[in-house]
C-alpha cells in the first residue's frame, strides 16, 4: 500500500502543505520519504528558516485506499541529522558534584604548592616542602569519599 503513496503528485501535495504552514520561502528542496506505518508516509523538505540550520519540514500523508484521495495528517518542523540541538540534559546535582570536585582539587593543590621563587633563608634553611604528593592524593580521595557517603536530599 505504501507504493501507492510515493507518487510525484503526492510529493507536490505534501510540499504545498509545508509551504502553507511555513513562512514565505521557508521550505527548501525535497529530502526524501520515510515509511511511518500502514498507509502513512512522511515527506521531508529542507527548512530554510533563519536559526534552523539542518531542520526539516515533515509532512505526514495518509491514504486509506488506492481509490481515496490522500490527506495531510500533520505538518511539523523537526531537527534533522545535521541540526544544532542542545546536548542531553544532565541533572544539576551531577553537574554541581563535578564542579565541586574540580574546585576542591584546584584549591587543595594551590594551598599545598610551594612557590617557585621561595628560596631557603635563615629561618627555614634545610626544610623541604610541608606536604608531599602522596599526602595530597590522600586528602583529595578523603574529600571525594565524604561527598559520596552523604545521603541525597529527599532520599530515605
Amino acid at each position: 500500500m505504501l507504493r501507492g503513496l510515493k507518487k510525484p503528485q503526492h510529493e507536490t501535495f505534501a510540499q504545498r502543505a509545508a509551504q502553507e504552514s511555513a513562512p514565505r520561502s521557508g521550505v527548501g528542496k525535497f529530502l526524501g520519504t520515510t515509511d511511518e506505518q500502514n498507509h502513512v508516509v512522511s515527506y521531508r523538505f529542507e527548512a530554510k528558516l533563519k536559526g534552523y540550520v539542518g531542520w526539516e519540514w515533515n509532512v505526514l500523508v495518509f491514504q486509506a485506499k488506492k481509490s481515496s484521495d490522500p490527506t495531510i495528517s500533520e505538518v511539523v518542523l523537526l531537527p534533522g541529522k545535521e541540526a544544532i540541538v542542545a546536548p542531553n540534559w544532565i541533572p544539576w546535582s551531577e553537574r554541581r558534584a563535578e564542579l565541586d570536585k574540580s574546585l576542591l582539587e584546584k584549591s587543595v593543590v594551590s594551598n599545598l604548592e610551594v612557590p617557585e621563587d621561595s628560596e631557603p633563608d635563615a629561618e627555614n634553611a634545610g626544610e623541604g616542602p610541608l606536604v608531599r604528593k602522596g599526602l595530597l592524593k590522600r586528602l583529595v580521595k578523603k574529600q571525594n569519599g565524604k561527598k559520596a557517603n552523604k545521603p541525597r536530599k529527599g532520599s530515605k
